[in-house]
């Protein structure tokens, strides 16, 4: 009876790797070992400094999270007696990509064997499109005509997710969202269907529901945990994304039970999802509206002097006129932040105003130790550091650009969709200072005081630049947050 006791041992032995966990989390009072016991992958050093202010909401998340899996191994391991293997081809078909998905479901994506953004949602698109057409054409009943309708657009809905992965090749948001709606429709007739057909127990029927209602409450969720820990938003982020153990349940149990005994079910009781519509309902414009930001916004699309540069307006001993404190504080407002919803502890937002030979530095105003040359490490033409400095290089010169600056707890999700440069680099503080250069002080810099970007003080950061040259004017994102490595990574 091995097959039938795989729940039990798939379940305890996650129990004791966890165990384990949290006993060395209790010695060393860090949230790592516990993270990679029960999520299956490791938490990286920015994110545990980040989840230190929110140690306790952590840990109440992954002893939930651990819960929910334990039932959930039990539930996708426990399998049937053997049986002979049907003769539709159809249903040997569907079987086997269900259980390829509970797979994809369960399996994490290991940092060391992620694949490219393309790849994997290539494969995603490859797994789900035959098995949404088989799943439609399995069910008996009118709604398999409504599932196999609805499963087209859902398959163009993975298919323009994967093209939007494609550089240059943007997928239109309406048309994503009508897609993605069209996917949630035909999981409702699926789970109707199922709860119609006899093959399928209202068990296996209720955890598909509690997957729709899950993944439909989890933007929600999101927002919330980022109008709370702005600064734990990543691994925070990365838990909510845990709680779904539903779907591979759900999936798990739908391939055990497809071959099951035709006719009217044990305990033909009334299927009442009213609670998941009427949720879905609620969420789906707000999803519209609120959906993720993946592409950076313009800052600024115009012309800079409209009201002549502030040169102009310089009196011969070098004292600065009121125009041109107008045409500066003009410059600052005509730029935005680019990413709005990525908020941080520290921000802000101004005009840069270059000089000749363009380039703005990211520096320890306090340090003054000698021979460190952060030009001498701008290989790529871009970014170099060394030390406390950090010198950025620029598409033009002796014009404005826009800079916005964002200091963060823990490293923010990367993001490179809309910009044409991203890279990072490590520097150090000495003085618990890391500053952008004012125009007040001199003949450049921003046109606006930003703020000190060493938001834990004296210690060592990543900086991480995006910079993208548009048609109105140049745009700089720089992002700050502590970090150890000194490596330096060129993301694009």
């Amino acid at each position: 009876m091995l097959r039938q006791r795989a729940g039990w041992i798939a379940a305890g032995a996650y129990l004791a790797v966890s165990a384990v966990g949290a006993v060395v989390t209790a010695v060393t009072g860090r949230l790592d070992a516990l993270w990679a016991a029960v999520l299956w992958y490791p938490l990286d050093d920015y994110s545990s400094d980040g989840l230190a202010a929110v140690a306790a909401v952590a840990a109440v998340g992954l002893f939930a999270i651990l819960a929910l899996k334990t039932w959930m191994l039990r539930q996708v391991f426990t399998l049937p007696p053997r049986a002979p293997r049907p003769a539709d081809r159809r249903t040997v078909w569907l079987r086997r990509l269900l259980y390829l998905a509970v797979a994809q479901a369960l399996i994490p994506p290991l940092p060391a064997v992620r694949l490219p953004d393309l790849v994997g949602e290539a494969l995603t698109l490859a797994l789900w499109c035959p098995l949404q057409v088989l799943f439609a054409l399995t069910l008996r009943g009118r709604l398999r005509v409504f599932a196999l309708v609805t499963a087209w657009p859902g398959s163009a809905g993975l298919a323009m997710i994967a093209m939007d992965e494609v550089p240059g090749v943007p997928a239109p948001r309406f048309l994503l969202l009508a897609c993605l709606a069209m996917a949630l429709a035909w999981q409702v007739a699926v789970l109707f269907g199922q709860h119609r057909d006899g093959r399928w127990s209202r068990d296996t029927v209720t955890a598909g529901w509690r997957h729709v209602t899950v993944s439909l409450a989890t933007p929600l969720a999101a927002m919330a945990v980022l109008w709370a820990f702005t600064s734990t938003t990543l691994p925070l982020m990365e838990m909510l994304e845990e709680f779904d153990v539903f779907l591979a349940v759900w999936l798990a149990r739908s391939a055990r039970e497809l071959t099951g005994p035709r006719g009217t079910p044990p305990e033909p009781a009334p299927l009442r999802p009213s609670g998941p519509i009427l949720l879905a309902a609620v969420l789906l414009p707000f999803l519209a509206l609120v959906g993720p930001e993946e592409t950076a916004r313009p800052a600024y699309n115009g012309s800079w002097y409209d009201a002549g540069p502030p040169e102009a307006t310089r009196s011969e001993d070098g004292a600065r006129a009121d125009h041109e404190s107008d045409v500066v504080a003009e410059a600052n407002a005509r730029c935005r932040d680019p990413w709005p919803r990525l908020r941080a502890r520290r921000q802000g937002t101004a005009a840069y105003f270059l000089f000749e030979g363009g380039g703005y530095g990211v520096y320890d105003p306090d340090d003054t130790t000698e021979g460190e040359d952060p030009y001498a490490s701008v290989d790529d033409g871009f970014l170099g550091a060394a030390g406390s400095s950090a010198v950025v290089m620029t598409y033009g010169e002796n014009e404005p650009m826009c800079l916005t600056v964002k200091a963060f707890g823990s490293a923010p999700r990367l993001r490179l969709k809309g910009w044409a440069q991203v890279a990072e680099v490590g520097l150090v503080s000495r003085s618990g200072r890391l500053e952008v250069p004012s125009y007040a002080d001199g003949d450049e810099g921003a046109g606006a005081r930003l703020p000190n970007l060493a938001l834990k003080g004296p210690g060592r950061y990543r900086l991480r630049v995006y910079a993208r040259g548009g048609e109105g004017a140049e745009e700089h994102l720089v992002v700050v947050f502590p970090g150890r490595s000194v490596k330096k990574v060129v993301y694009r």
